[in-house]
């Protein structure tokens, strides 16, 4: 591989798109001495006290934000393009 061709390669965008967000990777203790990780890609995982996993939650789960408000996030907004109707020449006369 030549230097530019690993120049591109760093500077690719991640497979789950350019505008992904990135969270940082934390655990959190919990009173039944299980725990829940938030990795960087935003999953929760919950484990037990054997740290078996007993849940994973994705940021597009349903559910996602009411584990992940522990680790003081809240959950953004699904935005979608404005669908009106186009109008070529809008210029006043």
């Amino acid at each position: 591989m030549d230097a530019d061709a690993a120049a591109r390669a760093r500077r690719a965008p991640s497979p789950s798109g350019a505008n992904a967000r990135r969270y940082r990777a934390h655990e959190l203790a919990l009173p039944d001495g299980g725990r829940l990780r938030l990795h960087a890609d935003g999953k929760i995982e919950r484990r037990d006290a054997g740290d078996a996993l007993t849940g994973s939650w994705a940021p597009g789960d349903p559910e996602w934000a009411s584990h992940a408000i522990r680790f003081g996030l809240r959950p953004e907004p699904i935005t979608v393009a404005p669908q009106g109707e186009r109008i070529e020449n809008n210029r006043l006369p």
